[in-house]
């Protein structure tokens, strides 16, 4: 696949997981196919991964189903 960025051959296409909002509004979205170049190191979604995703954030309580996840807090350390 050709990179948008850079124009470079060998684009591929990676699954990733994003969490959207918070508290009661959280959403965890898994399997977005995310774009990266090996040439650039950019990665990027698109416009359809997009629309997508905004559906997926306005429908989260119709389209999604509950889970139970564990929640850890990034604490960095004194130096």
């Amino acid at each position: 696949m050709k990179c948008d960025f850079c124009g470079a051959q060998g684009a591929v296409i990676r699954k990733t997981t994003k969490s959207f909002g918070r508290g009661s509004n959280l959403v965890v979205v898994e399997n977005i196919p995310v774009v990266h170049c090996a040439s650039c190191h950019e990665s990027y979604i698109t416009a359809e991964t997009a629309r997508e995703l905004d559906h997926i954030r306005k429908n989260r309580r119709s389209l999604g189903k509950a889970k139970r996840v564990l929640v850890a807090s990034f604490k960095k350390s004194a130096a």
